[in-house]
């Protein structure tokens, strides 16, 4: 048998999560995973495996997602170069999942344990503001909210400690640093803006709860940090809804912030295959 050699890409993939059971594939489930794989079987005719930057849960999205994948070199003149591969797969990939760049990369690239940080927005739009358009992607509340309070909150989660209080990891490592936990205001819109090197399974949502929270009155700033330093679960374990979620960008040591379609391609034009 003939092992042919392989080359390999990362990409950057954008995705409403409101239909999908989460990004990592599940037997019986519509995932974004299968859903790439699938498409990138049928146009290889190969048994493609598809690699991710980070795992949302369902109902959470993305628009820089970063995944990386491995198809067998074909000779010169055959076969698609990786922009070509890009509007085949958007072409029978579903109106809710798209591949927005995508480059060569070395064969040993892990868009998991490469990255250095990745940045989620939380949107909230408060008292009673309705967007119909948005409502898939933003949590809309009655409420009027205090995001001074918030504000005050989110500077006491920042920074490196156990976030056991606010997640689960499969190795039981639950240290974390978060270089930024920022409140921003636009009118009715409240934003919550969280980066970090890496993140505990729904993490990022339990932020969100508290500061929630805070900014309804029912928790004190000052009381946050003593939610973070207790054994047990912050509020029970209760998360914000996976609506209001976004993965905007998954940054490299580079600098590079992959989660930006434009530095992709300008790539991939000087690295076409």
């Amino acid at each position: 048998m003939v092992v042919r050699e392989q080359r390999c890409a990362r990409a950057v993939v954008e995705y409403d999560g409101t239909a999908f059971a989460g990004s990592q594939y599940q037997p019986n489930a519509r995932t974004v995973q299968g859903e790439l794989e699938e498409a990138l079987n049928r146009l290889t005719g190969e048994r493609v495996r598809v690699r991710f930057a980070g795992r949302t849960d369902a109902g959470v999205h993305a628009t820089g997602q970063v995944v990386a994948f491995c198809v067998a070199r074909r000779p010169r003149g055959e076969g698609l170069g990786w922009r070509g591969l890009q509007r085949r797969l958007n072409a029978v990939l579903p109106a809710d999942l798209a591949v927005r760049g995508m480059r060569a990369t070395p064969r040993g690239f892990d868009p998991r344990r490469s990255a250095v940080a990745r940045v989620y927005r939380y949107r909230i739009r408060m008292g009673g503001s309705m967007r119909p358009l948005e409502r898939h992607r933003t949590l809309e509340i009655s409420d009027r909210l205090n995001v001074s309070a918030m504000r005050i909150a989110a500077a006491s989660i920042a920074g490196e400690r156990d976030f056991a209080a606010l997640g689960s990891d499969e190795q039981g490592r639950t240290v974390r640093h978060l270089s930024e936990v920022a409140v921003m205001r636009r009118g009715a819109l409240v934003e919550i803006r969280v980066v970090g090197d890496a993140f505990l399974r729904r993490m990022v949502r339990s932020i969100a709860a508290i500061l929630l929270e805070v900014g309804r009155g029912k928790l004190a700033p000052g009381d946050v940090a003593g939610l973070l330093d207790a054994p047990s679960r912050a509020l029970h374990g209760r998360a914000a809804p996976a609506r209001g979620l976004t993965l905007e960008k998954v940054i490299y040591s580079n600098t590079e912030q992959v989660g930006s379609a434009s530095s992709v391609n300008a790539e991939a034009k000087k690295r076409e295959p």
